[in-house]
């Protein structure tokens, strides 16, 4: 005859038996990877790509920039709605997309945090795009450092504002001289910085 003591353990262990067998068989669930799906559709013409290993020291944080290089070039991010273009592969860290600090359409910026107690390394992947996000032009190979604004006629302007009240905006656009060169130009707090295209 079983006492209680035995007849619990023994519903304990079918319980446990049961509930893992349930874990093995569910399915996986489906998890976006930086292509998608997103709710809005799939970002066109996107491919992963992998970036350099990069290495954290225990509890330590580090903003990082991250870029979208060869046929490519275009990184489409949470300024054009979709966020979580970008994956890592390590469970030990926590990551966020500084939009603020994209200031191409190349660039994903992002904030990293390894909460494990020794180094480890991390790897983002980006979804990158052949077509450039809504709202920007074609990618700009910067030539030499930052210059004023050169004044020229302005196309592809776009505002960025976060979503706090009020609102922290800065200005991107594109400027085509009579004489053929282009810029990049960022404008924040009434201060417009430039760089010159190849």
């Amino acid at each position: 005859m079983r006492t209680v003591a035995s007849l619990i353990r023994h519903a304990a262990g079918c319980l446990a038996s049961a509930l893992v067998c349930g874990m093995l068989l569910a399915p996986a669930p489906a998890a976006a990877g930086p292509c998608g799906p997103y709710f809005n559709g799939d970002i066109p013409d996107c491919e992963p790509q992998v970036q350099a290993p990069i290495p954290y020291s225990g509890w330590e944080t580090q903003g990082w920039a991250y870029y979208c290089t060869g046929d490519h070039p275009y990184f489409w991010g949470l300024s054009s709605s979709y966020p979580g273009d970008f994956t890592w592969d390590n469970s030990c860290f926590s990551g966020i997309e500084d939009v603020f600090g994209e200031t191409q359409a190349n660039k994903f910026d992002g904030t990293f945090t390894n909460w494990c107690l020794n180094t480890q390394s991390i790897v983002v992947t980006l979804g990158c795009s052949r077509q450039p996000p809504p709202g920007f032009g074609p990618a700009c190979n910067y030539v030499g450092g930052p210059v004023g604004d050169p004044g020229c006629p302005a196309s592809n302007i776009q505002n960025h504002c976060s979503s706090t009240n009020p609102p922290v905006c800065f200005q991107t656009s594109s400027e085509t001289c009579s004489n053929g060169t282009s810029y990049s130009c960022t404008t924040d707090l009434a201060i417009t910085w430039c760089y010159q295209c190849q």
